[in-house]
């Protein structure tokens, strides 16, 4: 971590805390982008006329797909294992904070994801007072 915990704000952590889903979900991205791009492959037919045509070969856009497909998936192996690396960072963080339920808020919200309706719901709080128990949480994060 670049600054000390005494010297970041609640913002800064939330910032620190928010690396992994924000790389979770540019992989998502990627593998989608991955999937159209063989969904191309799947669809490029040759059509077959009595007459000469121009035009490019059907290989070169085939080729052209192909080497996006890998350069996209060697680059979602190295965010994978950055995935990883992050993700226990984060984890080693959050499992720090001594309060179950702040813990708990924590995991939520920035390893799974959730949002703050959906962990209100989950731990029978209020919007409310999950924000004031998030708030909270960050105060007593790496204090």
């Amino acid at each position: 971590m670049s600054k000390t915990a005494a010297t970041m704000s609640n913002k800064d952590k939330i910032k620190y805390l928010k690396r992994y889903i924000t790389l979770d979900r540019e992989i998502d991205r990627k593998l989608e982008e991955v999937a159209r791009l063989r969904s191309k492959l799947t669809r490029v037919t040759q059509v077959l006329t009595a007459e000469p045509r121009g035009g490019g070969s059907i290989y070169g856009k085939t080729e052209g797909i192909l080497a996006k497909i890998v350069d996209l998936e060697n680059e979602i192996d190295t965010d994978i294992d950055q995935l990883v690396a992050i993700r226990d960072e984060i984890k080693a963080v959050i499992e720090s904070v001594e309060d179950d339920r702040e813990r708990l808020l924590l995991q939520y919200r920035y390893l799974d994801g959730k949002t703050f309706e959906w962990i209100a719901a989950e731990m029978n709080y209020s919007w409310r007072q999950i924000h004031r128990l998030h708030s909270q949480a960050l105060t007593n994060l790496m204090s």
